[in-house]
């Protein structure tokens, strides 16, 4: 990890919120005989709070925060917590903190998902800053382009993985 971006007070701070916010997340999953579609979505709640809790106590780490302290911060053993900081959110790891009732693998595999879709986003922010930026202006052809790239490339990708039907930047689906 590279040199830390944020004090040990902010760092600590941040770790505190996302314990929190896991915690509230994990109060709101007790709830019995969740229909199939308020499973989906406690997994994917679960998922994405842990993995939360796994960028800041990475974040943290980095600023100089011992693992003992994001113990105390996070209400968790210090072993467990270095755990966290080794490698991702697996199912053996979110068996011990993830609530009963929710598939340890689907928690982490929702988990995954979500760090992958955030760096998916910074790419994406990353490109548009890119193109908008002052000092490069693109021409028009260039940009109608790199859209024609990138949804043939989106087409190419979903297609590999057997979905088709919902169009790039659409929100329903309809046929190619």
């Amino acid at each position: 990890m590279t040199a830390p971006d944020i004090s040990v007070v902010e760092a600590e701070r941040q770790v505190l919120a996302a314990a929190e916010r896991y915690r509230e997340v994990i109060a709101s999953m007790d709830v019995a005989g969740r229909p199939e579609a308020g499973q989906r979505a406690a997994v994917k709640a679960v998922g994405r709070a842990l993995q939360l809790v796994a960028f800041v106590l990475q974040r943290a780490a980095a600023a100089g925060v011992t693992p003992e302290r994001l113990g105390e911060l996070t209400a968790w053993e210090p072993e467990l917590v270095r755990e966290m900081l080794d490698r991702r959110p697996e199912p053996a790891l979110v068996t011990r903190i993830a609530p009963r009732g929710l598939d340890p693998a689907a928690v982490a595999r929702a988990a995954a998902s979500f760090e992958a879709e955030q760096q998916l986003r910074a790419l994406l922010d990353g490109i548009l800053a890119d193109v908008d930026d002052d000092a490069w202006s693109p021409a028009a052809a260039d940009l109608d382009e790199l859209r024609e790239r990138l949804e043939s490339a989106w087409r190419s990708w979903r297609g590999a993985l057997g979905r088709q039907g919902v169009q790039p930047g659409g929100s329903g689906d309809h046929q190619d």
